[in-house]
């Protein structure tokens, strides 16, 4: 069963394919008009509001329900340094990227990364609203 938390991250990570896409669409123009720019301000602009909706916040507060009370305090430690880390190597490195592979290919890259995110979503998160740590450990174990 889909319930609310699979539906925020699957529109997010989906949406967030989709402004990829747009951003890969507007990058393939070689030409310079409004309308380009107008398509590449819609995709990021996409991209950070279906962001904002699911992968951004969902995860922070998925995390803390899905770990036994024993773990959970290191963790969450691990899991949220983890997190910062690859954000700022993506932030470091972004740029560098874009010059050596060119926009089209990166943004495709990241729109591949956000399908295979949906994916993975939907075949393994649980809900966890309403349930006990103890229902949230059995249903991540029939998952498997």
């Amino acid at each position: 069963m889909v319930f609310a938390c699979d539906y925020l991250l699957l529109g997010s990570f989906i949406g967030m394919a989709v402004a990829m896409g747009v951003q890969a669409g507007a990058a393939s123009l070689h030409h310079l008009s409004s309308g380009t720019i107008y398509l590449s301000v819609g995709g990021m602009l996409l991209f950070v509001l279906s962001f904002s909706l699911g992968a951004g916040p969902v995860p922070g507060l998925l995390l803390p329900e899905i770990f036994p009370n024993r773990i959970r305090a290191k963790a969450m430690a691990l899991c949220m340094s983890v997190h910062w880390v690859i954000n700022f190597f993506v932030g470091l490195l972004f740029l560098q990227l874009l010059e050596q592979l060119g926009a089209e290919l990166l943004y495709s890259i990241f729109a591949t990364v956000c399908v295979v995110a949906a994916i993975f979503v939907r075949k393994n998160v649980v809900e966890t609203k309403g349930k006990t740590l103890q229902e949230i450990e059995v249903a991540l174990l029939q998952t498997q």
